[in-house]
């Protein structure tokens, strides 16, 4: 259970290290909205909301010290 809790302060911190654009997309993601949804919500291009989360998820990878392609 400490584990557990350590891990997700880890995660946590990684997503609060994030630039303000990714860590919104990043929010909105994890709470399952697609990338389309997130643009319309959010009233940005959906090729905007798509970049940002892939460069969300490479620098949460960098943080978190994950290595692989592996989802």
């Amino acid at each position: 259970m400490v584990e557990l809790r350590d891990e997700a302060r880890t995660v946590l911190a990684a997503l609060a290290a994030l630039p303000p654009k990714q860590r919104q997309v990043m929010a909105w993601s994890i709470d399952g909205y697609s990338p389309a949804e997130i643009a319309r919500k959010l009233g940005a291009d959906p090729t905007a909301v798509r970049q940002n989360l892939t460069k969300a998820r490479k620098n949460l990878k960098q943080l978190l010290g994950i290595t692989g392609s592996a989802r």
